[in-house]
C-alpha cells in the first residue's frame, strides 16, 4: 500500500467512525484537519496527490483504491 492509499484508507476511517456524509461542508472541514494533521507529521513526504485533491475540491477517500496502470 502506498502512503497516498495510507492516508487515504485513515481519512475513510476517520469519517466512518465519526459519521462523516460525503459532499457536506463538514466532510470537507474535517478533511481539511486530517490532511493538515497528516501533512504535519509528514512535512515534505506527503504525497503531492494529496494536496491537489484538495486544492480541486475533489475526496482523497478515492485515493483509497489500487490505481490502474495507463499506458
Amino acid at each position: 500500500m502506498t502512503k497516498t492509499q495510507q492516508i487515504a484508507e485513515g481519512w475513510n476511517s476517520y469519517a466512518y467512525s465519526n459519521s462523516l456524509k460525503p459532499g457536506t461542508k463538514k466532510y470537507q472541514e474535517f478533511q481539511h484537519a486530517y490532511v493538515n494533521g497528516a501533512h504535519a507529521v509528514l512535512v515534505e513526504d506527503t504525497p503531492p496527490i494529496i494536496t491537489i485533491y484538495l486544492m480541486t475540491g475533489r475526496d482523497i477517500a478515492e485515493l483509497a483504491k489500487p490505481q490502474e496502470a495507463t499506458a
